[in-house]
């Protein structure tokens, strides 16, 4: 049986790459905007628990599906 990903982790894959494209553009145009740091530690923090939760054993992950829905 081939594994495949699931959506927590492509999604999460797709943020980390936006969080990488936007970082690299940002950082020589706007360095000192405090704002957007802020907003890309955020994309950043999302990404890394969406890739996380992606990757936990099946056990785990229905466990934390099933309290997400309660």
């Amino acid at each position: 049986m081939k594994p495949t990903m699931r959506k927590e982790l492509k999604i999460g894959l797709l943020l980390f790459a936006i969080f990488n494209l936007i970082n690299f553009i940002i950082k020589n145009l706007l360095p000192e905007i405090p704002v957007l740091h802020f907003i890309l530690g955020g994309l950043a923090g999302l990404a890394l628990c969406q890739i996380i939760i992606g990757i936990l054993p099946a056990a785990t992950y229905l466990k934390l599906k099933n309290f997400k829905r309660n």
